[in-house]
């Protein structure tokens, strides 16, 4: 049997094994602090009934996210407690992944848009010297900007993302241009980073007079070409408990409350059964918390942008609860949900 994390995303460190229990621990690499993200493959497990236990409480609600091909994941619902899961492979699974939180690969997003008919562009170079994917759609005159992974690891929100764009294709936006960066910590979306509390900082503390990272001075300088009407950076928050269990919006500056409470109550509305359940009265207020309007963020940054009407995190649970249990299916249809409060935004 093999233990790996070579692969788009990878990351695990293996302590040992006793009879069938795995000791495993997640790989920090540059980030300070700590964070709970991890990622691996097992081959070679055919017919085994096998436990994989961390180190510390990083195991969700439903055990680990599964999947066969890397693309396609779903949940093991096996977890036997907040740092271990369970899992008995079949004859067949030759070769199977495990993580934390439903993954979205580079491979994902370039077959979804070789499905969707649409070609990205050369956004910039990342540091490693990959070229960072780049997709704009419509030809308004308001520019629109989508974020996703500033934080290498916050998939969900990529997730919603693909939602939203695959909306934007069936129901274009009159007006409006979509600028989307669906990697803006390129290279720790491939090599499976943390991404957050990137030493000497991450990607969402970069929006500052001499960037560390070539994806934020590429984003701030195309938008302060272009000029920028909204802009959304799509995050997922910590682990896993109380707020972390929803989806809401980070609202930033007191003097937007109004727009906020607009948006939020489009969005609300558009959301229902199929999606995850968004109430507006979940968001975070300026100034609480980590939220300081001071923080070089993007949503900050896009505050600056001429002509920027409103700007914002969206947050994705990794994992919810109840109806807002997440899964792929959940989350793509929330992103079109978006999209269509967008759409009655932008009408205004």
């Amino acid at each position: 049997m093999k233990i790996h994390s070579d692969f788009e995303g990878g990351n695990i460190k293996v302590l040992g094994q006793d009879g069938n229990t795995v000791f495993l621990q997640n790989d920090m690499r540059d980030s300070t602090g700590d964070w709970f993200y991890w990622a691996f493959c097992v081959e070679g497990a055919e017919g085994q009934s096998l436990t994989f236990s961390f180190d510390k409480n990083w195991v969700g609600y439903y055990g680990a996210a599964v999947s066969r091909d890397g693309v396609n994941w779903h949940w093991s619902e096996s977890r036997e407690g907040e740092n271990s899961f369970s899992y008995t492979f079949a004859e067949d699974e030759i070769k199977v992944y495990f993580a934390h939180n439903l993954m979205y690969s580079p491979a994902r997003l370039f077959k979804v848009f070789d499905e969707l008919g649409v070609t990205p562009k050369a956004f910039c170079i990342s540091k490693k010297g990959r070229e960072v994917p780049y997709l704009t759609l419509g030809d308004g005159s308001r520019n629109v900007f989508l974020t996703s992974r500033h934080h290498a690891c916050e998939s969900t929100g990529t997730y919603v993302m693909e939602g939203l764009i695959r909306e934007f294709i069936d129901s274009p936006i009159d007006g409006v241009k979509l600028h989307i960066i669906p990697f803006m910590d390129c290279d720790g979306v491939y090599d499976g980073d943390q991404g957050k509390n990137r030493y000497p900082h991450d990607h969402n503390r970069d929006y500052i007079d001499e960037p560390v990272y070539s994806e934020t001075a590429a984003l701030m300088k195309v938008a302060r070409e272009e000029g920028a009407f909204m802009s959304i950076d799509f995050h997922s928050p910590y682990h896993i408990g109380g707020v972390n269990d929803r989806i809401f919006i980070v609202r930033k500056f007191e003097e937007r409350i109004p727009k906020f409470e607009r948006f939020g109550e489009l969005f609300e509305n558009e959301c229902g059964e199929n999606t995850l359940i968004y109430k507006k009265e979940n968001d975070m207020p300026p100034n609480t918390a980590w939220n300081v309007d001071n923080s070089p963020t993007c949503a900050a940054f896009f505050k600056t942008v001429e002509g920027c009407d409103l700007s914002f995190t969206l947050e994705t649970t990794y994992f919810g609860k109840g109806k807002n249990k997440v899964s792929a299916e959940k989350l793509i249809n929330t992103g079109r949900a978006f999209c269509r409060a967008l759409e009655k935004y932008s009408e205004k």
